[in-house]
């Protein structure tokens, strides 16, 4: 059942291929779809069930390639695990359109928490998130093969309650081949992007250490990186007292436009933010609530997997 503008009313019930889903209630919508929150018949689990949209202004060959992306990101999700990642429970077609059944993830963004503080955030609390985010990111480079996630951002974090950051887009997300020269497509956020992102350049784990330096430091100082700017030595401690000169450093290092001038890999970023706590770090992730199992004891679906 569809209310206004095509969307699913609350009590639409709908079949994946692993179980039956009950809409709940809208929780966001963008360019290519909406995401609602629902209930998993079998075990009273709630989830996000994230739904296709048709796009009528769209050529057929612009929403064929967003199914292929919006199926490429699910696809991609479904085989990694980590705790800063979304746990995928289905993926099927509900009337002809692509639905993702994830993780519901409680909590804000960290863009909308910079607008609630409407100020820079302290340094501890801004090292903690990047040595979160550090280890996701690993995480993704260490794949076989690497995984370059391409969007860094904070409207890209989500953080729950109980403070664990997680990244909840990967419509942008690639891996990594050795023997290309230039990526298929240059997508990714102004100011957040390295110079190699632009033009179709080649990116790789270099690039997710700029726009995690650029993404902190948007943090540190409550305004949004300007594009392929490199911050100037004082410059983050002159907007935020609490930055000392060894954090401004990991963060102008990170955003150096030559790729070879920034952090080998996010393994020696974690360890330079982890010098500048000064204090062990206690992963929010360890104490966490754990998301329902992928799969619950007792399935009832028999939808259709997706094509891309």
């Amino acid at each position: 059942m569809a209310i206004g503008g095509d969307l699913l009313a609350p009590a639409t019930v709908i079949r994946g291929a692993r179980d039956t889903y009950t809409i709940m209630n809208l929780i966001g919508r963008g360019g290519m779809g909406v995401v609602y929150r629902a209930r998993r018949d079998s075990d009273g689990a709630i989830w996000a069930l994230k739904e296709m949209r048709p796009q009528a202004e769209l050529a057929p060959e612009d929403m064929a390639e967003n199914r292929r992306l919006f199926v490429q990101e699910a696809e991609l999700l479904r085989s990694l695990s980590y705790p800063n990642l979304p746990v995928v429970a289905d993926l099927f077609e509900n009337d002809s359109r692509p639905t993702l059944v994830m993780e519901y993830v409680p909590g804000q963004t960290l863009e909308d928490m910079m607008h609630e503080a409407n100020a820079p955030l302290l340094k501890t609390q801004v090292l903690g998130y990047g040595i979160q985010l550090c280890r996701v990111l690993n995480y993704l480079h260490t794949q076989t093969p690497p995984i370059i996630y391409r969007d860094l951002k904070p409207s890209n974090v989500m953080l729950t309650p109980e403070g664990v950051l997680k990244l909840i887009d990967f419509g942008v997300a690639r891996t990594f081949k050795k023997s290309k020269q230039k990526d298929t497509i240059a997508m990714g956020s102004a100011g957040y992007a390295p110079p190699e992102q632009y033009g179709k350049g080649q990116t790789d784990p270099r690039s997710d250490i700029y726009a995690l330096g650029a993404t902190l430091l948007h943090l540190l100082t409550a305004l949004p990186p300007i594009p392929l700017q490199t911050p100037q030595p004082g410059s983050i401690t002159a907007l935020n007292p609490s930055v000392d000169a060894a954090t401004e450093a990991v963060i102008i290092k990170a955003m150096d436009l030559s790729r070879d001038q920034r952090f080998a890999d996010c393994k020696e970023m974690e360890q330079a933010l982890q010098r500048c706590l000064g204090q062990p770090f206690v992963d929010p992730a360890l104490r966490a609530t754990p998301p329902p199992p992928a799969q619950a004891p007792t399935v009832a679906g028999n939808g259709r997997q997706p094509q891309p």
